[in-house]
């Protein structure tokens, strides 16, 4: 049976385990659907455990300390991202937003590494029905997905800089001002490119995170196709070892480069520089102003 699965992935078109697929007899319910609903009760299910398991259980200071492993390994990547991606970036902001940002990061960490595991084909072997064999995948390397997350993203970052600086904030998009009248046409040239920047920025997270996940998935499925005989399929299963290890750090990677340059956007229109400058005077008295263009250098991490 377990040949018969490898015959049946090394024959099919490698971007059929990339798709989403329509399950349980329905015309709109897929696959990728059924994941982002389980990463998220999975997500809800382990902080709950989490919560539990750090909330302080008398005054001394063993009774502070997270207790169990699971939970200390996920509040030391909570601490990792507040302390060191959102406090540089937000400031006094951090505590305030660092609720979305952990959802953010957490969210699209559960669903990279659920699309690892192979629910479907362990599905398809224990019911011996191959139409199992699509249950599961990955959720975010579906652009629909990715696509919503991004739109999310796109809204927290003007909502929260509206927020902060009220109309201010709109100063952004206006970088020069609008007289003498000469300059009215550069204004607004700029004013048009400055509102399709925020937009540009918001696609560019969708379409990384799923072009960098989908790809993952496509290179291990192009590879197992290549199985003929024994002799191959033990060098395959080497370099598919070696490729889901690859994965693994992906799934990590992406999660915090999509939440990474969330922050930054967010942090470039809601952010006070001056107040930034106040509190860290012994900075040059330009570097406020440089404060922005690690936000556009940043889209090329990754």
């Amino acid at each position: 049976m377990i040949s018969m699965v490898f015959a049946t992935l090394a024959a099919a078109n490698p971007t059929d385990h990339v798709v989403a697929h329509k399950i349980f007899g329905s015309t709109w319910f897929t696959n990728h659907m059924l994941m982002t609903i389980v990463a998220s009760v999975l997500l809800l299910l382990v902080f709950f455990h989490v919560s539990r398991r750090s909330t302080p259980s008398g005054p001394t200071a063993e009774g502070h300390v997270t207790k169990g492993r699971l939970a200390q390994f996920f509040e030391v990547i909570a601490e990792y991202i507040r302390e060191n991606v959102a406090r540089p970036n937000l400031g006094d902001l951090t505590d305030k937003y660092i609720y979305y940002i952990w959802t953010v990061f957490f969210f699209i960490l559960f669903c990279n590494l659920l699309g690892m595991v192979p629910f479907g084909a362990m599905a398809a072997l224990i019911t011996q029905d191959s139409h199992n064999a699509h249950l599961g995948g990955t959720a975010t390397a579906n652009f629909a997905v990715t696509g919503a997350l991004a739109t999310i993203s796109l809204l927290a970052i003007v909502v929260i800089g509206v927020r902060e600086q009220g109309l201010k904030y709109f100063g952004h998009f206006a970088p020069v001002p609008f007289k003498p009248l000469p300059m009215v046409p550069l204004a607004l040239f700029l004013v048009l490119l400055e509102i399709m920047g925020i937009f540009i920025k918001s696609i560019i997270l969708a379409v990384r995170l799923f072009g960098n996940l989908a790809a993952g998935h496509l290179v291990v499925a192009a590879v197992l196709g290549l199985i003929s005989n024994f002799l191959i399929g033990g060098a395959v299963v080497l370099a598919l070892t070696a490729l889901s290890l690859l994965e693994l750090f992906v799934a990590f990677l992406q999660a915090f480069i999509f939440t990474f340059l969330t922050v930054l956007f967010i942090a470039a229109g809601a952010v006070h520089h001056d107040d930034h400058h106040a509190e860290h005077p012994d900075q040059p008295e330009n570097d406020h102003h440089a404060q922005p263009a690690p936000v556009d250098a940043a889209v090329g991490i990754g």
